[in-house]
């Protein structure tokens, strides 16, 4: 009896042990491949995380550059130095310690970046790093600038961009004098002079009047710079007239408007002579409904200018976007 039911009692214990060591295979199946799906799903958490990263530091890169280059002025004097190892550019225009929330840029400055980019970008981008720069005016009459125009390759996938407002200086033009349609009237060497009808002001009971103003010229003035008269909006010859004279030698020669900008070089060197300096005055007459709706301006531009590069739009600073764009190589 005891060797007959021995029998059944081992049989049974072999059953159990085989039946745990299949639970234990199918376990250890199951939690390899949960191990392993954790593990492929981990591999691309931490690739989008690294990806993420460095896009982030790309981003990082590009905010930094376009900070350096719009907020300072970089190393002193660097627009005027052909040295591009030891030095910082940076494109802000000096404004005297006045503060603006829409930062102005040097023209002088962007031009000595563009004529040297690459060499200048590399103190401001880390090595490997490669980047393009255009600056695109609001206005539709001036065209973009490109100031480095490189290309990202096609396998590059990520490319940062800054787009930022700024002005832009385009050009290094002074006004002199100006009548616009605030301006008051100055009492002219005209008024109540013997021999010469006095200069009105404009005012509602006439159609027509006159708006005077004075400035300085220099002999250092005569041999740096061009004079120009303009009018924004432009004005036709029908709509007024001009005279320049010193208070010494006053003038009724009166001369009409083009709709361009007028170069009085010959005037002013006429009217200086041989003196260091004289002050001239600019009268201008028009009508009432001219001098509420236009600007006249007397400016100076540096010598040389080409006269279709004396536009209304170089006299203020001018709206544009900085658009700056970085990637790795």
């Amino acid at each position: 009896m005891i060797r007959l039911n021995s029998k059944p009692i081992n049989f049974l214990k072999e059953n159990k042990g085989q039946v745990f060591s299949m639970d234990v295979l199918l376990a250890l199946i199951i939690i390899t491949m949960v191990i392993g799906m954790s593990a492929d799903a981990l591999d691309i958490v931490t690739f989008k995380i690294t990806d993420y990263s460095a896009g982030k530091s790309l981003d990082r890169i590009a905010i930094d550059a376009a900070d350096i280059l719009i907020n300072t002025p970089g190393t002193p004097d660097w627009e005027n130095s052909n040295d591009t190892q030891f030095v910082t550019p940076g494109l802000a225009q000096n404004t005297n310690g006045t503060k603006n929330t829409t930062k102005i840029l040097s023209f002088a400055k962007i031009t000595h970046l563009e004529a040297r980019y690459h060499e200048f970008m590399g103190n401001v981008i880390p090595p490997g790093a490669n980047s393009s720069l255009t600056i695109y005016p609001a206005s539709s009459t001036l065209e973009p600038l490109e100031v480095g125009n490189g290309t990202p390759p096609p396998e590059v996938t990520e490319v940062a961009v800054v787009n930022r407002t700024v002005l832009v200086n385009f050009r290094d033009f002074k006004i002199l004098t100006s009548m616009t349609s605030s301006s008051q009237q100055e009492i002219c060497p005209h008024y109540n002079y013997t021999g010469f009808t006095g200069h009105s002001k404009p005012d509602d009971n006439s159609t027509t009047g006159w708006k005077c103003s004075c400035f300085k010229i220099t002999q250092e003035d005569l041999n740096t710079t061009d004079f120009y008269i303009l009018t924004d909006p432009p004005v036709l010859e029908d709509s007024g007239g001009w005279i320049l004279d010193r208070p010494d030698k006053i003038s009724i020669e009166k001369e009409t408007f083009s709709g361009h900008p007028i170069l009085v070089n010959d005037k002013i060197n006429e009217m200086i002579g041989d003196d260091e300096e004289v002050v001239i005055w600019l009268h201008v007459q028009m009508t009432n409904d001219h001098f509420k709706s236009s600007n006249t301006y007397l400016i100076g531009v540096p010598k040389g200018t080409p006269p279709d590069e004396v536009k209304i739009e170089y006299l203020h600073p001018q709206p544009c976007s900085f658009v700056l764009k970085i990637w790795m190589e």
